[in-house]
Formats: structure tokens, C-alpha cells, sequence
């Protein structure tokens, strides 16, 4: 805790305290003996110059203060400005950042994915990124008219990687060769792209490369794949083990003797999944995923009117949603939606320090000016004086103490706001048999219910009408 310089009137009318940062300075009055005058504007501004607080002082608040003569209250009557940072520097992206491959549903209510344009690609020297430089800090100023420089924009480097390069300015990132982009968790690559014209079998045996592959045929059973960029297969995946930094795209399904692991740092887009694995970011199904397992980062999402999860032990950080959840027949489905408990416990934590610093004000406030009854009566022993000025430190820190708790409580709130829409969404129906969980939160779905989606509230998993348009 910063510690505040006190500057304090001979006759102990009145007291001006400015923080050790120079950024607010209080005010307190002393009620004067019956003999004396009352305390004036005149005699607090005074106080104030003497002081050296000549920025941001609040004269109605001192105006009301002397007018209703508000003895022994801290007020804060002068406040600074801080500096303000610029703005960092940003970046555009000429091509697609977001992972969105929205195939068509037919009049069946089947996925089409025959004609998404899955991989992007690029010629040799085209522009990959371009940056706006950062903006220069903007100043700011103590309640004693000292200024205060702001710090500059950050000036954040391209994240890129292989096969592309910065231009001699410093604004734009290139390509060195062509190929396909590959852009994961922030980073730009230009990767070669492998095409193979025929299935993955014992003819083109494992992969394990740089860069993409396009697979034209299908993936055998037994054989595994190892890139570093994306994966896209226009037939289907056997029992297989697929292991990608990229995203994988499969236009047909994955499938076999539930021996079959596919691994993807971006997302996985198919058209169904029986007795397989699966672990990505976000996971995109066409059709069906049945007894399956299957773990994503934010998003699994079983497209079209078709769409169902049945058996199996589905994970999702974010959301889970499809047309059916569990089957008639009340198979055993698992859904799982996972929540940020750390996160939560912190937030708690703030929450309360903010409501333990307010209610240590209120007692603190009633114990000074009992302190200062006894400093007007010059029966305050040097003990109690040491309180008086630990107090008075306090409330002068209290504003920037509380400001940051309820920035940190702010920070915690907007990443919290990722999971405030966590959501089980069943776009047709929910059967029996099913249990949602949404972190260590469980329910046992007893009966169907149509239409609807499941939300966490107070440590119950409450069951709703789906009154959104479907997709």
C-alpha cells in the first residue's frame, strides 16, 4: 500500500492530504471551537494552494462540502488524469482468419461438403498480412500539474513462420513461394501443399511431412498422417491416427473398429464419426456422430435436420449442439460442457476484497472521527495519532485500491463473458438416457423434451425453450 504526504493547517481547521502518486488529494474539515468563524471557501482554497494541488479540483464538491459544513468526512476534491497508452499496432489479414466452412443443406436435410474451398492458397510474393503502425500515448497529469508522459503503442511484430517474409517497410508480410496458408493461433505460414491423387493405403504407406495434403481417395485403415499444416481428404478416414497443427476436413466420414484418433490444433469438419476419437478447437459433423468420443476446445456443432449425437462421451468447452441428443431407445449419451473454475474462484475472491474494503470504510470512518474528537480535545496519545494517520492513509488509498480490484474483477468478467452462453442446444429433441454436465454440474435428462437448450444458473442446469432461429 502506497503510503499518502500529509499537509495539515496550523489551526487544524482543515486538512489537505494528497497520495504519495500525486493523483487525488482529500479534503477533511475540523469543527471549529463555537467562538471561531466558520470555515470559508477562501480558507480552503488556501489550504488547497498551499498544498500545491492546482489540477483537477472539483469546486462543487468543496463548495458543498464547506456549505453543509461536513466535518471529520473525507472528501476527495482534486483528482488527476492519467496517461493513457495509444492504441497498439493491429493487423489485417487478406485472407480468411476464421475457420467457417458452412457446407449447404440439401431438401433431405443432408450436408453437402462436395463443393467447400477448403484450402487456401497463394502465389509467391502476395500479401499475407498488413499492419497499422501503433499511435503515439496520450499524457496525462497529477493534481500538482506535473505531467505525465503516456506510453506509445506496442509495435507487435508479425507472427509468422515458414515461406513468408517481411517487406523492407515494415507494413506488410509476403509470401516466398506459393503454396497454401496456414494460420493457427495467431501465426502465418505458407506451407507447401502434397497432393495424392488416390487413396492413403499400402501403395502411399504413412505420411509424415511438411506443409498440406490434399487426399483426393480415401484413408485405409492402420496407416497415420503427420503434418504440420492442414488435411483435407475428399473420401473417407478408416480406423487411422491423424495427427495435424492445422485443420482437417474429411468430406466423407470417419470411421472403422473404434481404433481411429484424429488430432487437429485447429478444427475438424466431417460428415459423421461412428466409435471414433476426436480432440480439436472446434468440431464441425455433417450427419451423426455416434458412440464417439469427442473433445473440443470451444465449439462441436452436428449440422442440418439430421444432425444427432447418440452414445458416446461428447466434450465442449463452449457449446454443444444438434438437431437430436440420446436416441428412443434412451442409449447412453454423455454431454459435457466444461467451465473455467479457476477462474470462477478468483472472481469470488475480488468480488469479496471489494465488499471487505467498503464495509472496512464504513469502520474505519466511524473509528477517525472519534480519533479526531480526541485530537480537537489534544487527549489523542501518540499510539492513537499512529491509527489516525494509518486510517487517513487508507482512505486516501481506498479509491486507487478499489479502482484496481474492480478492473481485476472487470478483466475476469469479459473472460467469463466466453462462457456466460455456455450452452446444450438439442434443435429438435433431448431423450431419456442422456446426462449433461456442465463442469462437476450434473443432470440425468428423465424424459424428451423438444426443442430446447440447457444453461447453468446458480449450480443447477435449467432446461428452456429454443426460441432461436435454427441454423
Amino acid at each position: 500500500m502506497a503510503s499518502g504526504e500529509t499537509i495539515t493547517s496550523s489551526r487544524k481547521r482543515v486538512r489537505i492530504t494528497v497520495t504519495s502518486d500525486s493523483m487525488t488529494a482529500t479534503l477533511i474539515l475540523f469543527k471549529p471551537p463555537a467562538e471561531d468563524s466558520p470555515i470559508s471557501i477562501e480558507e480552503v482554497m488556501t489550504e488547497i494552494e498551499q498544498a500545491g494541488v492546482v489540477f483537477g479540483i472539483n469546486r462543487e464538491i468543496i463548495e458543498k462540502c464547506v456549505r453543509e459544513q461536513d466535518y471529520n468526512n473525507p472528501m476527495i476534491i482534486a483528482s488527476g488524469k492519467r496517461p493513457q497508452r495509444g492504441e497498439d499496432s493491429q493487423f489485417t489479414y487478406h485472407f480468411n482468419t476464421q475457420a467457417n466452412w458452412t457446407p449447404k443443406e440439401d431438401e433431405d436435410g443432408r450436408i453437402d461438403y462436395k463443393n467447400i474451398n477448403f484450402i487456401q492458397s497463394v502465389e509467391k510474393d502476395e500479401i499475407l498480412v498488413t499492419k497499422i503502425p501503433p499511435k503515439p500515448g496520450t499524457p496525462g497529469m497529477t493534481v500538482k500539474g506535473k505531467e505525465l508522459k503516456g506510453l506509445d503503442g506496442r509495435d507487435f511484430p508479425f507472427n509468422h513462420g515458414t515461406n513468408t517474409r517481411v517487406s523492407d517497410d515494415g507494413l506488410q508480410l509476403l509470401a516466398t513461394t506459393g503454396g497454401s496458408i496456414l494460420y493457427l493461433y495467431n501465426k502465418v505460414a505458407v506451407n507447401n501443399l502434397t497432393i495424392i491423387n488416390s487413396d492413403v493405403d499400402f501403395n502411399v504407406g504413412n505420411i509424415d511431412c511438411k506443409g498440406s495434403v490434399r487426399v483426393n481417395g480415401d484413408i485405409k485403415a492402420g496407416f497415420t498422417i503427420k503434418l504440420d499444416g492442414d488435411l483435407e481428404v475428399n473420401g473417407n478416414v478408416e480406423d487411422c491416427v491423424i495427427d495435424v497443427k492445422g485443420n482437417v476436413m474429411v468430406k466423407g466420414g470417419f470411421f472403422g473398429k473404434g481404433e481411429g484418433l484424429m488430432k487437429a490444433g485447429g478444427d475438424v469438419t466431417l460428415k459423421y464419426v461412428e466409435g471414433q476419437k476426436i480432440l480439436a478447437t472446434n468440431i464441425y459433423i455433417g450427419g451423426e456422430i455416434i458412440n464417439s468420443k469427442l473433445l473440443a476446445r470451444e465449439r462441436i456443432h452436428v449440422k442440418g435436420r439430421k444432425g444427432k449425437i447418440v452414445g458416446g462421451d461428447i466434450k465442449a468447452g463452449k457449446e454443444i449442439r444438434a438437431s437430436e441428443l440420446g436416441s428412443k431407445a434412451g442409449t447412453s449419451t454423455v454431454l459435457n460442457v466444461l467451465l473455467d473454475p479457476e477462474m470462477i474462484k478468483k472472481y469470488q475472491e475480488t468480488t469479496g476484497e471489494i465488499e471487505r474494503l467498503i464495509e472496512d470504510q464504513k469502520r474505519i470512518k466511524d473509528a477517525m472521527v472519534a480519533l479526531y474528537r480526541l485530537q480537537i480535545d489534544k487527549k489523542l496519545t501518540p499510539d492513537k495519532e499512529r491509527v489516525l494517520k494509518q486510517f487517513e492513509r487508507f482512505q486516501a488509498e481506498l479509491p486507487a485500491n478499489l479502482e484496481k480490484l474492480r478492473n481485476t474483477k472487470s478483466d475476469i468478467e469479459e473472460h467469463l463473458k466466453k462462457f456466460d452462453d455456455a450452452q446444450i442446444v438439442a434443435e429438435d429433441i433431448i431423450y431419456s438416457g442422456v446426462r449433461v454436465h456442465f463442469g462437476i454440474v450434473y443432470r440425468d435428462i428423465m424424459e424428451e423434451k423438444k426443442k430446447c437448450k440447457l444453461t447453468l444458473g446458480n449450480n443447477q442446469i435449467y432446461i428452456s425453450e429454443l426460441k432461436e432461429p435454427l441454423n
